[in-house]
């Protein structure tokens, strides 16, 4: 299809973002409202009936394969989004190596940090499997929500909640030995899912290059670590499976603390830095 036209029933994404592409045509977007799921939480609890009859026709319903972008690191804010179904991957790249920072799942809002400075994104985002958002027009929200301090300071509470959550993985990846690390991810992703039953334990499949981006650390690090892990029968692994041997010692091994004073993400009385 040449580039200077659009096949009639779609349209261009807007590159306000890095998923505009050819490639990404999409059927014309529909108007979002009525949108219950983003009614019921804040800061669009807080909006009066007029003021969400003004945003929802606004706001665009997106949907994303597995592995595809909804936005990259240094993109210029436009909106924040609301995950319908699906799941989000937030990384940050550094040199040769791909940083897990965060998951976000159905009825998470993403991208909240941009009300506050209005700067580029700073990590990317990826579906982790076919996902569906609601796109808010930033610029709309925040003219409604000059209207709202306290839904404001309700974003701010929940702005923090990810900055806490990212101060842990940092503080992890600064202070604890990548088996460790990888013993917490193992069993968030355990506690996360339905497991599956194996003979010999709950299994989870999951490949070196997710657990790495998870862990902070290169594959070949992490290669070791689950050997190491192995070797002390913790875990089993084969074929993109790890299979936990020994739940109990393994959750033992995850429950040090990096610092548990930082930034008051962990109780001071926490133990395991001895």
């Amino acid at each position: 299809m040449a580039r200077g036209r659009v096949m009639e029933g779609q349209v261009r994404r807007e590159p306000e973002d890095s998923s505009f592409a050819w490639s990404n045509e999409r059927p014309v977007y529909q108007p979002a409202a009525p949108i219950p799921p983003i009614t019921q939480i804040p800061p669009f609890s807080e909006f009066a009936e007029a003021e969400l009859a003004e945003l929802l026709p606004r706001v665009q319903r997106r949907s994303y394969r597995t592995e595809e972008t909804i936005f990259r690191e240094g993109d210029p804010p436009a909106f924040i989004y609301y995950v319908l179904s699906g799941e989000i991957s937030l990384t940050l790249t550094s040199e040769d190596r791909r940083i897990s920072v965060g998951k976000f799942p159905a009825g998470r809002l993403l991208g909240i940090q941009t009300i506050f400075d209005n700067g580029p994104q700073f990590v990317s985002a990826t579906a982790l499997s076919p996902t569906t958002v609601l796109a808010v027009p930033l610029g709309e929200l925040l003219a409604i929500l000059r209207r709202h301090p306290d839904a404001l300071l309700k974003m701010a509470g929940i702005f923090a909640h990810q900055i806490r959550g990212a101060a842990r993985l940092v503080a992890e990846m600064q202070f604890l030995d990548l088996p460790v690390r990888l013993a917490k991810r193992i069993l968030d992703l355990v506690d996360a899912s339905a497991p599956a039953a194996g003979r010999h334990g709950p299994a989870v499949r999951i490949t070196q290059k997710e657990l790495s981006e998870l862990a902070g650390a290169t594959r070949g690090g992490v290669n070791r670590a689950l050997k190491r892990l192995e070797h002390l029968g913790l875990i089993r692994t084969s074929r993109g499976t790890i299979t936990i041997s020994a739940p109990d010692r393994l959750r033992r091994l995850a429950e040090q603390e990096p610092l548990p004073m930082i930034l008051g993400v962990a109780d001071p009385g926490l133990k395991g830095l001895d």
